[in-house]
């Protein structure tokens, strides 16, 4: 409904402009996610005469037809709540002056109280505005649709624009409040829009079905709008979707297609429960993951995003999704995130140790958000989860390195903490700082990312003669590293406290082709420590005794079977403490 508002000189004034001015052509959008302006009223201000556009709600529009707008005089549109009486009412107001016979959309975004939103990835403002401007008619041919873009997703980043199968990019770099100020032509069919990420057309963050066919529109305004992650958005619902403005002011819109946002997910089955001894993980109906055993994991694939993700899990023989035992319902991952999805807990609790700070042990899918595929530094960057429904409230530390601080049952460290590309002894500490467990890890690799996870059971015997606990290292490729050395902290008094390492261990040659000879400097000792040879996947390759030497103790190692590579050497004590750690290549 158009109501319109005019004094006697108005009158008289607009009499005189009709006879001798030229009109103009506006589209006004409503792509504002506002939630207190879902429907609006429009009051269109010129040259004294208001005139007041009825009810327009979200994600619809008006080309304010019977509203006469003329060229080269100052315009003013102004936004009110539904059912307002007056222009008084307006909550936010925009002036721009058309000019005559020409085209013009008027695009309304933003929100009121953007602390209650997600900041824009280029920082713009997210407040309420109209953005004016014009839309040439770039477009002769009678068989074919000039299409315009306009990005109105206040938490959406800057991208690409690619119908999909073109040759190039319909636009490029384009941003919130962003649009093409010349069309790209395409033939009159059903034809896909992909949102990509700049310069990359293969990393879609939307994609949007159009059939150019069906609407017939010589020129077509498309605008982005929603959110691209709503839950985060005022816990809104408005996903992204792409309106599509026709020239006679419809609006059709096309919801943006199922899976056509994509997270980034690695499974990792940490559930020490037999029951769950090897399994397959279908993903919303799909069998994503096959024969995933016990401190296993998959590689990080694509999953679909802003859309609830249903995870069965079925008997490694499972050959349709019928034949899953159980379901869990996921919220949506948000769009471009990377996640961790770790399975943990024990299906009956009633044959299962209790937790011993009371933390429900039951079989359940942990997600962590902030997953990393890679390491933004040199240095290795380690997340720690505990995953032993039995274990109390531990830490993980080293001599240099704290790597997770009381930990609960079924708990992480929200951050991967950095440390040195090196094998290091790492402490599991109950709450008091006394060692329960040590473990060997090894951290090497540049640039590495990887979980450190405390799986299987404190104690054994109390669950079902379970899997022990053991500490488990898996890196983003699927690889999982379950051969993790276990070492006992020493007693109250041990043989070996008074062992000291006097100088460098020293390995020759190194490299090494066939024998390699180790030798430690120590203070005399009755007890002769021994060594290991530590592969990269942490299996045990060598082991033996060394034989006191002048000055220490020292072993000669065949190592002509060893594949080329690297490799650790570790020394210990008759208890266990670790005295040196060193790398010894193997070359040919």
């Amino acid at each position: 409904m158009i109501i319109r508002s005019l004094t006697l000189l108005t009158v008289l004034l607009c009499a005189a402009l009709t006879t001798s001015a030229q009109l103009s052509v506006v589209t006004f959008v409503h792509s504002s996610p506002e939630p207190s302006l879902r429907v609006i009223d429009l009051y269109i201000s010129q040259a004294g005469v208001i005139t007041k556009v009825d009810d327009i709600a979200f994600q619809k529009g008006s080309n304010l037809e019977g509203v006469a707008i003329f060229g080269d005089i100052e315009v003013t549109l102004s936004v009110a709540p539904s059912s307002s009486v007056g222009i008084s009412e307006s909550v936010y107001e925009s002036t721009f002056t058309p000019m005559a016979d020409k085209g013009y959309m008027a695009v309304f975004t933003g929100v009121r109280k953007v602390s209650d939103y997600v900041a824009n990835p280029e920082k713009k403002s997210i407040e309420l505005a109209i953005t004016a401007y014009e839309v040439p008619n770039e477009n002769s041919d009678p068989n074919k649709t000039a299409v315009y873009f306009f990005h109105g997703a206040s938490d959406l980043e800057a991208g690409d624009i690619w119908p999909r199968g073109a040759a190039k990019a319909a636009a490029t770099n384009v941003g919130f409040m962003g649009r093409t100020a010349t069309a790209v032509v395409l033939d009159r069919k059903a034809t896909v829009i992909d949102f990509t990420k700049v310069g990359d057309k293969s990393k879609v963050l939307a994609s949007f079905n159009v059939d150019l066919a069906g609407l017939g529109s010589n020129i077509l305004v498309c605008v982005v709008s929603g959110f691209k992650t709503p839950n985060d958005n005022a816990k809104s619902t408005d996903t992204l979707a792409l309106l599509n403005v026709l020239e006679d002011g419809r609006i059709v819109r096309s919801p943006l297609i199922a899976g056509s946002q994509k997270s980034r997910v690695q499974v990792v089955h940490a559930s020490a429960d037999p029951a769950f001894g090897v399994v397959d993980l279908w993903l919303n109906g799909v069998k994503t993951f096959d024969n995933v055993a016990f401190r296993k994991a998959s590689a990080f694939v694509d999953a679909p995003a802003n859309t609830p993700l249903v995870i069965g899990l079925a008997p490694a023989t499972s050959t349709a999704y019928k034949d899953t035992i159980a379901t869990i319902t996921l919220e949506p991952l948000r769009p471009q995130r990377t996640y961790t999805i770790v399975a943990l807990g024990v299906s009956d609790t009633s044959k299962f140790a209790k937790n011993p700070d009371g933390v429900a042990p039951g079989f359940r899918l942990l997600v962590l958000d902030g997953a990393l595929e890679k390491n933004s530094t040199t240095k290795t960057g380690v997340r720690t989860l505990h995953a032993v429904t039995d274990a109390p409230t531990v830490s993980f530390a080293s001599s240099k390195v704290s790597y997770a601080t009381k930990l609960s049952y079924g708990s992480a460290t929200p951050a991967y903490i950095e440390t040195e590309p090196a094998t290091d002894t790492v402490w599991m500490n109950d709450g008091e700082g006394k060692k329960l467990k040590g473990f060997l890890c090894d951290f090497r690799g540049a640039a590495r990312a990887t979980m450190m996870i405390a799986t299987g059971f404190a104690d054994p015997s109390k669950n079902g003669g379970g899997p022990a606990l053991a500490v488990i290292l898996v890196d983003p490729n699927g690889t999982v590293n379950s051969n993790i050395q276990a070492i006992d902290p020493p007693g109250e008094t041990s043989v070996d406290d008074d062992v000291i390492v006097t100088g460098a261990t020293r390995l020759h040659p190194n490299p090494s082709s066939d024998v390699a000879e180790i030798f430690i400097p120590l203070t005399e000792t009755p007890l002769a420590p021994s060594f290991s040879i530590i592969d990269v996947r942490g299996t045990e390759v060598r082991s033996g005794t060394l034989s006191p030497a002048s000055g220490g103790f020292v072993a000669g190692i065949s190592v002509d079977s060893l594949s080329v590579g690297s490799y650790q050497v570790v020394i210990r004590t008759i208890t266990g403490r670790i005295l040196a750690t060193s790398t010894l290549v193997i070359g040919r």
